[in-house]
């Protein structure tokens, strides 16, 4: 298996580099890398996660990942699909802080951007639509001279700055990578979950794909995830259900057993405490 540690491409001495991407799917393996990156989703839905965080990503999603914090935008099922023809879009722009900080960051007019890349340490998601101003910001990058490229990305770190819209997704921090081993049985298990979960999967089952015992990979999750193994699945399927509720004319029993649960009530229970409202109050809010 390839290491977790994401290297990101340079060509010159830039300070940042600017990506697009266009693919029917994004990279869907659990990774990180040292440079900090912001990005301006333009089309593309599926699952988010982000240290301990699971969620849902979507168009307009802009998202700022701190250094070697662990990150995965798994696209939906239907991306994978040899005749797909959904698109993931994205904007990008990584950057180092050692390359900025000392200069640039540490200015009287910029020390207030100091904060935000701490807080990026634990991720964060700021929601817009296309035609939102900081959703506009994104789109000239690739157009621009360098230089402008600089004030553009210190516009949109201040924009984030200093809106209190934005979300801090991880409760938990990653500053330094550990051991590669450790992201890659993380990888592999969180590969899993995503792929199986709507069937049965026990706690050997998924030991078994971390080549760990039972006792050992509890040990083992809960200190990398701050999570049990039944929560982080009833979270992932729970993330599914909200999806198929919303655009699917299923019964929310139909719904349950497509997303791996085998007893309704159990369903209601995890899902309410998960999204603090039963299933069918949820459908009346999304569609009031």
């Amino acid at each position: 298996m390839k290491p977790l540690l994401f290297k990101v491409p340079t060509v010159d001495d830039r300070s940042f580099r600017i990506e697009q991407d266009s693919f029917p799917h994004f990279y869907g393996h659990l990774h990180f890398h040292p440079e900090i990156q912001v990005t301006l989703i333009k089309e593309g839905e599926g699952t988010l996660i982000v240290g301990d965080k699971i969620d849902r990503f979507g168009p307009n999603d802009v998202l700022m990942l701190g250094s070697n914090l662990p990150h995965v935008l798994r696209s939906d099922p239907d991306y994978f699909l040899p005749d797909t023809t959904h698109r993931s879009i994205a904007i990008s722009v990584l950057f180092h802080t050692e390359q900025l900080e000392p200069n640039v960051l540490n200015l009287p007019e910029t020390r207030h951007l100091l904060h935000l890349l701490q807080e990026s340490q634990h991720g964060i998601r700021f929601r817009c639509n296309e035609d939102h101003p900081l959703a506009q910001k994104f789109e000239q990058l690739p157009g621009q001279r360098p230089f402008e490229q600089l004030l553009t990305l210190l516009s949109i770190l201040d924009f984030l700055s200093t809106n209190d819209n934005r979300e801090v997704l991880s409760v938990t921090a990653f500053k330094h990578p550990q051991r590669p081993e450790d992201h890659q049985r993380l990888e592999r298990v969180f590969s899993y979950i995503l792929e199986k979960y709507h069937s049965p999967i026990s706690l050997e089952d998924v030991a078994n794909v971390a080549n760990l015992t039972p006792g050992a990979f509890c040990r083992f999750f809960r200190q990398h995830t701050r999570k049990t193994f039944s929560t982080l699945l009833n979270e992932v399927r729970v993330e599914h259900a909200c999806r198929y509720l919303r655009e699917s004319k299923q019964s929310i029993s139909q719904i349950a057993f497509s997303c791996g649960y085998t007893n309704l009530s159990n369903f209601n229970r995890q899902f309410k405490e998960i999204m603090g409202m039963p299933p069918g109050e949820y459908i009346r809010k999304y569609h009031s």
